[in-house]
């Protein structure tokens, strides 16, 4: 390939309108993420939350972990009249973000109080309401961006997806952390308002998502008026353009800057920022915001009509029949969902019941409460179409033919690859709940943490999420998995380290080697399930894996501060370490039983 083909390959790749779409979606889709996990976390901790119940707030984001369950509804279900406007993706998209704001907005204006109950339970349940809009966002754009583009160009749009995921991250981990101490919250001096303010800003922020879908192409089809349009293409461009280029040249500054005052130390501080100039760029970004709310109201009047072309949809949803059978679909989902709550309460007062229990005892209890609550659901599934309430096809269809299919292609081996998939990220994920909660105990101020974790740790994972890449396409995905899970789990050893001899440069150290682990090993396991995945059943089966590698880590995250109350950090890290030792003798059964063939994983001949 020559110079100039090369520039031309780039350029058709990264620089258009799709690209710019995906970047922003990734950052729409990254933001919430830590809102509902590290940032809550240092919030609940200041406020005088015991750190047992802050990391059992981290099962709010079970929701990532069973998006599956409702991935056929984003598939099947259209919103009402902004179906017209917006099509079947931009118009769940459109509804979710909306409902990630709100629950963002409730968290809010919740304060939580030690001393008053209902307000910490109102805020775990804006957290779940949280999870669930945000995991729904993934499922929509997991299949706006494969529906939305050839296949020659999914790679580059994956890569951009993940770097705005990551700069949502930053966004709302650094930034947040940022912001909550500039309003005047601290570990000396809990200010409820600080933190209000903060979570009030990541909703307004949450408008870069919602301008994006405006703006955007639906799939398979075309607008009634062109004109409209492209003035809402201009429109957002121009705002992206004035808004991002200048803040994201001044986030890269900030980065220099405070990688040379905590680890490089040059003299003189080549990369020191004037004050002046951090005031302005802090001006100029709550202008910014200020401008997202107008351009919301004009391009959601300016929405032009489609028309969709029927013949490139799975599934038109244009029917009588197909409208009994969404109303259908989503009574079954929401019916099963009202009995595994009531399900879990119920269990709840018989299993475990006002009494104490140890931290092991306690952890097998709530498991088998929450088997015995989702067993309950199963029941009521079944018996829902077993007397024909619900049709029996909508069911096989939605939730049984994509499992069906998976089992059908890797038969007596599919328990090895979903052991794999449940477990592979379980020792890095259940570290990483209580991180923050860590640092803090360390004695680090929020600003320092999120100099540390949130600004060089997460730029560190973008660094490697594209080494990841590069191995898997370099050499057999096995192989590089092995790697990956031995960097996981090895570096939870530096925090025990950095437990007996706390430093800034011990904890910048350990910081970067885990997240540059982490990364890696999340990006060649995105590789590994992509692989694995059905194009017949896409969004359920990338749903099923994604939901699956997270249940394992979550439910045992929760524990994760009992653990420390009763062991210490020191032995919590080595247990984490310990955890992915198992892993790799997965990998290496896994290697030795599949082989990666030129577009899915095939079994070997034995």
């Amino acid at each position: 390939m020559t110079q100039q083909s090369a520039i031309t390959a780039f350029k058709s790749a990264y620089l258009n309108k799709t690209a710019l779409i995906m970047l922003l979606l990734g950052f729409s889709a990254g933001l919430p993420y830590l809102l509902v996990f590290s940032s809550l976390g240092i919030w609940l901790r200041e406020a005088g939350i015991d750190r047992s119940t802050v990391t059992m707030f981290g099962w709010a984001g079970l929701a990532y972990s069973f998006k599956f369950l409702w991935a056929p509804l984003a598939d099947s279900l259209t919103i009402p009249v902004l179906h017209r406007y917006l099509g079947q993706r931009r118009s769940w998209l459109f509804v979710v973000q909306m409902m990630i704001m709100l629950a963002m907005m409730l968290m809010a204006f919740t304060s939580p109080i030690k001393e008053v109950q209902s307000s910490l339970e109102l805020m775990a349940a804006f957290a779940v309401l949280l999870a669930f809009s945000s995991a729904t966002q993934d499922i929509v754009i997991d299949a706006y961006r494969i529906e939305i583009a050839p296949k020659s160009t999914q790679t580059a749009l994956s890569a951009l997806y993940v770097f705005g995921y990551r700069l949502g991250l930053i966004m709302a981990g650094a930034g947040a952390l940022y912001l909550a101490t500039y309003f005047g919250s601290s570990d000396e001096m809990y200010h409820y308002e600080a933190w209000q303010k903060t979570y009030l800003v990541m909703a307004l922020l949450m408008g870069v998502g919602v301008l994006t879908t405006l703006s955007a192409d639906e799939p398979n089809t075309t607008p009634h008026s062109l004109k409209k349009q492209t003035i809402n293409n201009k429109i957002m461009g121009i705002y992206a353009l004035i808004a991002f280029i200048p803040l994201s040249i001044y986030g890269v500054w900030y980065l220099f800057n405070e990688i040379d005052k905590r680890i490089l130390k040059l003299e003189g501080n080549p990369f020191a920022i004037p004050e002046f100039i951090a005031t302005i760029m802090s001006q100029y970004g709550m202008i910014m915001l200020l401008i997202m709310p107008i351009a919301f109201v004009f391009l959601l009047v300016n929405q032009p009509k489609i028309n969709t072309h029927l013949d490139n949809q799975n599934k038109p949803n244009n029917t009588h029949k197909d409208g009994l059978e969404n109303i259908k679909l989503f009574m079954m989902f929401f019916i099963c969902v009202l009995v595994f709550i009531f399900g879990y309460n119920i269990f709840g007062n018989i299993i475990i019941g006002e009494h104490k229990h140890g931290h092991l005892l306690s952890f097998l209890l709530e498991s088998v409460r929450f088997i015995a609550s989702i067993s309950l659901s199963s029941v009521v599934a079944y018996g829902l179409i077993r007397f024909k309430i619900i049709p029996k096809e909508i069911a096989l269809k939605n939730w049984v033919m994509p499992i069906l299919d998976f089992f059908k292609t890797y038969g007596k081996k599919a328990g090895l690859i979903l052991a794999l998939i449940g477990f592979y990220r379980i020792s890095d994920i259940v570290a990483g709940n209580i991180a923050n909660i860590f640092y803090q105990d360390l004695g680090y101020t929020k600003v320092q943490i999120a100099d540390a974790s949130k600004l060089v740790g997460l730029t560190m994972s973008i660094f490697g999420a594209f080494l990841g890449g590069f191995l898997a396409q370099k050499m057999n995905i096995i192989k590089a998995m092995m790697i990956g899970a031995i960097l996981a789990s090895s570096t939870n050893l530096l925090f025990v380290l950095l437990n007996n001899n706390p430093s800034d440069a011990m904890l910048y150290f350990a910081v970067i080697c885990d997240n540059l682990a982490s990364g890696l090993a999340s990006a060649v396991f995105v590789a590994f399930l992509s692989v694995l995945t059905s194009i017949r059943f896409t969004a359920v089966q990338y749903a099923l894996f994604s939901s699956l590698m997270t249940l394992s880590p979550k439910i045992l995250g929760g524990y994760s501060g009992s653990i420390v109350d009763a062991y210490g950090y020191s032995q919590f890290f080595i247990m984490t370490f310990m955890m992915g030792l198992p892993i790799l003798y997965l990998v290496y059964l896994v290697g030795k039983h599949i082989r990666l063939g030129d577009e899915t994983l095939k079994f070997k001949e034995e």
